[in-house]
């Protein structure tokens, strides 16, 4: 294996800043160069031990840290020092050899590679992650949208990756910000049952809950929860960074608030329909459904959600349909 590859690394609680990938959704991942660099310099003197740069893609066309090439991750890597670098890939149609061609080149620069994963398309995922892992890279097989899907599916997904053998971590990942901390319990419990390796926790807030379900998440014996700078991410942002870490340990907020200002002149005002994610988490929808409320329903869109059950929906037309 390439000397990066960490599975083997001590278990004990850490935090993984998604601020450059999940907060990307905000600003089309239009980061400068100076301030992806400052960000990976201030995250590694701070002791902040992952730092993911955004996804894995070799379309020319994208903004860097949606490319996440070898000469980025690299620089990343030596201005964060001992962070290690963790990048996202969504395997979506890409056959194992694709996802094996987008890795080697970037093998020795890239520590940890998260897979993103529907409960449905495990099978499909599974296969990548077995690619990956001919590349030497940690692999994570990250479970998204988890309040889509029954706790006994999520945990019948885990227990099928457990033995499948490819993976290295596990994630499940609240993506519609729609898990309630009194319910996180029970589903990370069962998971932590079915998986012995790594596990961590990827929240959202668009119910106020991220810090309390990941500090959930960390009492269920995961080793990792996600945090960005201001929250920052899709929708109703992620758990802050800085609450992230003072769920594990020591934080400097000055210099993570200083940090924070930096990268908040990169971001733009707020979309017309925010103030509709407390309502898409409370009747479980995705963050990206959010734009399809508004366009159908304009100023009516937040009494719309008011009537809206709480399901476990699939697809934005069961949601559109009910109009």
């Amino acid at each position: 294996m390439p000397a990066r590859h960490i599975a083997t690394e001590p278990r004990r609680p850490r935090v993984l800043d998604v601020t450059l990938r999940d907060g990307g959704y905000l600003n089309a991942w239009r980061f400068s160069d100076a301030t992806v660099r400052e960000h990976a310099k201030v995250l590694g003197e701070v002791g902040v031990p992952y730092v993911e740069v955004g996804y894995v893609n070799d379309d020319p066309a994208l903004e860097p840290v949606l490319q996440c090439a070898p000469d980025l991750l690299r620089q990343v890597g030596e201005d964060t020092g001992r962070a290690r670098v963790v990048a996202m890939l969504g395997v979506n149609g890409r056959s194992p050899s694709e996802v094996a061609a987008l890795l080697r080149p970037r093998a020795e620069v890239l520590d940890v590679v998260r897979l993103t994963c529907f409960v449905e398309r495990v099978e499909h995922v599974l296969a990548a992650a077995e690619a990956v892992r001919s590349t030497g890279v940690t692999c994570s097989l990250n479970l998204i949208s988890i309040t889509a899907y029954e706790p006994e599916e999520i945990v019948a997904a885990v227990e099928r990756v457990d033995r499948a053998g490819v993976a290295d971590w596990i994630y499940l990942a609240d993506s519609r910000g729609a898990l309630l901390p009194e319910r996180a319990a029970e589903l990370f419990t069962g998971v932590r049952a079915a998986w012995p390796g790594m596990a961590g926790f990827h929240a959202h807030d668009n119910l106020g809950h991220a810090v309390a379900n990941s500090r959930v998440a960390l009492e269920s014996g995961f080793d990792l929860v996600d945090g960005s700078l201001n929250g920052y991410g899709l929708g109703g942002g992620n758990t802050d960074l800085a609450d992230a870490l003072a769920l594990v340990g020591d934080v400097d907020r000055p210099r993570l608030a200083a940090l924070a200002e930096r990268v908040a002149a990169e971001m733009p005002p707020p979309p017309p329909f925010q103030h509709l994610y407390p309502l898409t988490g409370w009747c479980n929808l995705e963050q990206e459904w959010a734009p399809d409320v508004w366009r159908a329903h304009g100023e009516d869109a937040r009494e719309f959600l008011h009537g809206l059950p709480w399901k476990r929906y699939k697809d934005v037309e069961e949601v559109l349909g009910d109009a």
